[in-house]
């Protein structure tokens, strides 16, 4: 299982319940317990957030972002092709600071969110135990 220590997330822009309200927020992870579907994500010298790996969101890798850019370059409209051309840019950096850059950038509206990131739960290809469960009794038709 990978080490997720010292990786940018941002929590998720419509997260209902977020105790230290830190919805659309860049942080750090700081230790995740993946069995436990727990993240501790840290906000400078605010406390700690601990949420589920649902909820919180990472870009796209670079050439992912960047062919699925020039794949529907036809579906978007002039300002969200340049955001997110401007997002794949500071991702070639690979400097934390750019990243940070490149992540706040993507949460400037819905489309550039949507295309540009994914949930660190899809990243890792985690899924629920519920799901699994749900997943079977489906497949055996009860």
């Amino acid at each position: 299982m990978e080490d997720l220590t010292g990786n940018l997330v941002m929590v998720h822009p419509k997260l209902e319940n977020d105790p230290v309200n830190r919805q659309a927020q860049v942080g750090i992870i700081t230790s995740a317990d993946l069995a436990k579907d727990e993240v501790y994500v840290g906000f400078g010298n605010s406390p700690l957030g601990l949420y589920s790996t649902d909820a919180l969101l990472v870009l796209k890798p670079h050439n992912e972002l960047y062919n699925d850019i020039l794949t529907h370059i036809k579906e978007m409209d002039t300002p969200d092709f340049k955001t997110l051309m401007e997002i794949t840019l500071l991702q070639e950096k690979s400097s934390v600071n750019y990243l940070r850059d490149a992540m706040e950038l993507a949460a400037t509206n819905e489309r550039t969110l949507a295309y540009s990131t994914v949930s660190l739960q899809d990243k890792l290809g985690l899924v629920r135990e519920e799901s699994r469960e749900q997943q079977l009794t489906a497949s055996m038709g009860r």
